[in-house]
């Protein structure tokens, strides 16, 4: 089960464009605790937080983006995140049929 503090910086993550270390500082984290986000992201509870994300609004929103190109930047990143916190961004390069578009996703160096 997550603890507050996870659900804090589960809730806020996005406003920091998925920066956990600034947002671990935010919500009360020591700058100890904040300078390993791995010791939170790999935890048990913030896996049961992001299986609470699905994946289909994420593509619908990629569909929405690539049709009208509102928010673009910002909900890409944010979708990004999330994805490679889930663990599911792609290795090398990823082809994401979401309706009337296919979004191709390559991995940046």
């Amino acid at each position: 089960m997550p603890t507050i503090k996870q659900e804090k910086v589960f809730n806020k993550i996005v406003e920091n464009r998925g920066n956990v270390s600034k947002t671990m500082r935010e919500v009360g984290y020591s700058e100890k605790t904040a300078k390993n986000p791995k010791n939170l992201t790999e935890s048990k509870g913030w896996q049961e937080l992001l299986n609470t994300i699905k994946d289909e609004p994420l593509l619908n929103r990629l569909n929405e983006i690539a049709l009208n190109k509102k928010g673009a930047r910002d909900s890409i990143e944010a979708i990004k995140e999330i994805h490679r916190l889930k663990d599911r961004y792609p290795k090398e390069t990823t082809e994401l049929e979401t309706g009337e578009v296919k979004v191709i996703i390559k991995k940046s160096a």
